[in-house]
């Protein structure tokens, strides 16, 4: 057969590997990047559409390594929730340190959390649903995320204390509060042309005005 008539192979685009692949030493960095990326394409595309192979070509590297690093998706995913729900809490400890009046240390919070939202390298939030995971991660990732949970109720009664805030039920707005959050991953886009201080200006406005009390 002449050669020249063989359609030659297209091939795929080779993704740039993950400068934390670049050394062979740094475990936790590699692992880090991992859960950074596994939250940022699960909170995109859900977790039962995004396969480990999705995973591991953005990061540039086999899906065999990422399997040397978790056992199955189902531990990526808990992976992904535990540092969720870590860098959640830090920045609303934070936030509560920093002191002020219940509806300044809401805001902080808020505002915090819109700049690890929207970053691909510093996802603090994972979409995607618990149920995926089995019932005693699914038990522990509940139980941390109600720590964070706490704080956001506190800052809304202690607003409502110092007059800052004005809701005759603060166990819902907490609820609005972190449903609201919780759905920015999913319809963000890096594209959209807004700064992480430009999406929080607009999510407060939005919620805030609500809260706020009548002259």
């Amino acid at each position: 057969m002449d050669k020249t008539l063989v359609p030659k192979k297209s091939k795929k685009p080779v993704k740039h590997r993950h400068p934390a692949f670049e050394r062979s030493d740094e475990f936790e960095r590699k692992k880090t990047a991992m859960v950074q990326t596994a939250t940022y394409l699960f909170n995109r595309a859900g977790f039962y559409a995004t396969s480990i192979n999705d995973i591991s070509n953005e990061l540039g590297i086999s899906a065999a390594a990422v399997y040397y690093y978790f056992s199955d998706k189902t531990d990526l995913l808990y992976h992904c929730h535990l540092s969720a729900t870590e860098k959640s809490l830090i920045l609303a400890q934070a936030s509560d340190e920093s002191g002020g009046r219940g509806i300044e240390k809401l805001e902080r919070y808020i505002r915090s959390q819109f700049k690890a939202l929207i970053s691909k390298e510093g996802t603090a939030w994972a979409f995607a649903d618990i149920s995926a995971l089995d019932p005693i991660q699914r038990k522990d990732i509940v139980a941390r995320s109600r720590e964070v949970d706490n704080f956001i109720l506190r800052f809304i009664e202690q607003g409502i204390a110092d007059k800052s805030i004005a809701t005759s039920n603060p166990r819902i707005a907490e609820f609005f509060m972190i449903g609201a959050l919780n759905w920015v991953p999913r319809w963000y886009r890096p594209d959209s042309g807004l700064t992480a201080e430009e999406l929080a200006e607009i999510f407060l406005q939005f919620a805030f005005d609500g809260m706020r009390p009548r002259a």
